[in-house]
């Protein structure tokens, strides 16, 4: 009896444990999607969303209102009202409306200091923005909020197996009666 009581505190235990890292996991691995706002009026807007990928970030620019390109980006220090003209990270340029490209950085190390990602109107005019968004903490994901119904059903169960240990453990402890 006693050994069926530590298994089952032991499973459970193990099972919490596992729920609690599954659904950290599953929000360090989300999408962020940051708006991209039309600047000198250019009539350019869209999305850049921000994956985690195999210890990098994958940027992804889709845009409307743009030609069929190319049309550099990158990410600059500062936001989109002051930034510094020199880029961090070079984006791929936007062409049809769509870039990727994978950088050796977080989205959390870009958002620890202020920065944006800019669209210039070309490579002759890098000068012209015609698209921005800040990067900044609130468009981080929060932990803990990943959509992951798994995390909740492993701590459900955990907690139950945890339960089930204590109460055989209580029971084992009551005196038995003796003739």
């Amino acid at each position: 009896m006693l050994r069926q009581r530590k298994i089952a505190i032991g499973c459970g235990l193990i099972v919490a444990l596992l729920a609690a890292t599954t659904t950290i996991a599953a929000a360090q691995q989300q999408a962020t999607t940051l708006q991209l706002v039309q600047q000198n009026n250019s009539g350019i807007s869209g999305t850049a969303t921000f994956t985690p990928s195999g210890g990098g970030l994958t940027v992804d620019l889709k845009v409307t209102g743009a030609g069929a390109g190319p049309q550099p980006a990158h990410i600059h220090g500062g936001t989109c009202a002051q930034l510094n003209p020199t880029p961090e990270f070079t984006l791929a340029s936007i062409t049809n409306g769509s870039s990727t490209t994978t950088l050796q950085t977080t989205l959390q190390a870009l958002a620890a200091t202020p920065h944006a990602v800019h669209m210039h109107k070309s490579a002759d005019e890098l000068s012209v923005y015609v698209a921005c968004a800040d990067i900044n903490p609130a468009a981080l994901p929060r932990t803990g909020e990943a959509d992951s119904s798994t995390g909740l059903i492993f701590g459900a169960v955990g907690l139950s197996l945890a339960a089930l240990g204590l109460i055989l453990r209580r029971r084992s402890a009551k005196p038995v009666d003796t003739l």
